[in-house]
This record gives C-alpha cells, structure tokens and sequence, in this order.
C-alpha cells in the first residue's frame, strides 16, 4: 500500500470511529452502574414510571435524579411534585394513635397502592427496594433533603428574587401541570367539595383551591411539599419545605401540600439501555434480563 493510501485508510478509520463514539450514550452503558451526584458532574437523571403530568391528564414518564449510589441501591428522588394530597386526613389520629409514623399515615398507603400500581409496571415495582417498615414508595427525610453530598441542602442567604432562586433552588421543587391544576385524587374522594378535615383551622375551601399550593411570581412560583418526618414541636404537623427554601412545619390535614416520591432502585436489577442522563436525555432502564 503507498504512503498516499495508508494515510486515506487511517483517515476514514479516524472518522469511522469519531461516527460511532457519537452515538454512544455518554451517561451510562448497560454494563455501568448509575452513580450518584457529584460536585463536578452534577446529577444523572433516569425515567422511569409513567404519571399525569400534563394539564389534561396525559401520562408522562417520570424523571428522577440519582441521589445517591453505593453497592446496594441508588437514591432516586422524583424532579419535579407529582400529585397534591394531605399526609393524613385525621390529626389526633397521626397526633395519638400514630406518634407521628410515616408508614401508618393515609399519604404512605396511597403511594404504596394506587401510586405505585399507576405508575410503574411489575418489571419496574421489582427493581425497587423498599424502604424498611414503610414500602417502596417514600418521602425524603429532612436529613436527607440537607444533605450536602445529595446536592440538596439550605437554600443560600440571599437567594429571594427569581433569578437567584432559579439558580440556586436549594429545596425547592415545581409542581407538574397536573398536580397544579388538578389534584391527584379520585374526584369520588370529595363528595362534599368543601369538607373541612377534622381538627384543621384552615378555612373552608372550594375543590379549586385544595391543588398543588404555589409560591407568588417573586418567589419563583415553586410550591411546597411534605417530608416524611413529624413535627418535633406539634404532633399534629409534619415537616415540609417552605417558601424560602427552608424546612418547616404544617398540619397534616392541609391538601395543598404536594408529593415528591422517592425510590431505592436495587443495583444489579437494571440495564441501560439508552440516554446521555441528562434532564433532556435521561438513562432509559429496563429490568436486568427482560
């Protein structure tokens, strides 16, 4: 071969494997496990489940963020608020019955029931861990919402006008269309449109007004959504975000409040089949072997 030929052949090598490197997923192969959040490389996303999303209803997959990953599981918490819904309907029964237990409350039976069954496939349900005593369906804990290694933590002093807060969300979360305009209920669950919930001083409410709860436009239009731990103060509240970003409590009878899942995804129960695990691109799982 004359020197002329072997550098065209090189050169159409090169270009072959440039073509092929760009068509690689750049987040995660099938022989990779998903990792965690990273300073230098932020998060990985993954869709996984499907869920009303839009203003109508119409069902989207859903996208988490990978918190966390070790040899176990990884931590995926839900991006956005799906569903408005009140932790417990009862106050002095979360206050006296409950102690303030997560897994007894109405909240935690709905998104180990109906939420877990409308949103993922038996494939799906079985590559989730679950979260002992409460189900694979779950609330983040306060802790685990300030945890800096999470990405997530306090929201900085000074972060009070849109652009700020845009940039440096810290626990801020949107709601879906769905969960702003509807409510995530069963329309038969609100027989009486303004049925006030036993033991609430909120006022009595049209259906309208018992969606997904937004912050003003100068506070960037995020709403608030609960935590899975109790008031330490009030054992008829639970602790939820706020509209600085911050942590702080409310009565658990209060609907507007929203949901923002989290799930323990078992490593070695997946394959990724495609995505870069970018917000726009995220890692598309499948159940290992199906």
């Amino acid at each position: 071969m004359s020197h002329g030929l072997h550098r065209s052949f090189l050169l159409r090598l090169m270009l072959l494997f440039l073509c092929i490197m760009t068509v690689i997923p750049a987040c995660v192969s099938a022989e990779t496990a998903l990792r965690g959040y990273t300073q230098e490389d932020g998060y990985v996303y993954v869709s996984l489940g499907q869920y009303p999303q839009t203003a109508d209803g119409q069902v989207q997959p859903v996208l988490w963020r990978v918190l966390a990953a070790d040899d176990e599981k990884c931590i995926l918490l839900s991006e956005y608020i799906l569903f408005a819904r009140c932790m417990n309907a009862s106050l002095t029964a979360y206050r006296d019955e409950f102690k303030g237990d997560f897994s007894r409350t109405d909240l935690c039976t709905y998104l180990n029931t109906v939420f877990l069954q409308d949103t993922f496939t038996e494939d799906e349900a079985a590559m989730l861990l679950p979260l002992e005593g409460v189900g694979k369906v779950f609330l983040p804990s306060v802790d685990e919402l300030k945890n800096k290694s999470y990405g997530l933590g306090e929201t900085l002093v000074g972060s009070e006008n849109v652009k700020k807060i845009l940039a440096n969300p810290g626990l801020r979360a949107w709601g879906t269309e769905w969960a702003i305009r509807n409510n995530g209920y069963d329309p038969a669950e609100y027989t009486d449109l303004k049925k006030k919930y036993e033991g609430s001083s909120r006022k009595e409410m049209p259906l309208k007004e018992l969606r997904l709860f937004e912050y003003s436009n100068g506070k960037g239009k995020h709403s608030p959504y609960w935590t899975r731990d109790a008031s330490a103060s009030d054992g008829r509240q639970a602790r939820c975000t706020k509209a600085t970003g911050g942590i702080g409590r409310l009565e658990v009878g209060r609907d507007n409040l929203g949901a923002r899942p989290m799930i323990y995804l078992a490593q070695g129960s997946y394959t990724v089949t495609s995505g870069t695990g970018s917000m726009d691109d995220p890692c598309i799982i499948v159940r290992k072997g199906e």
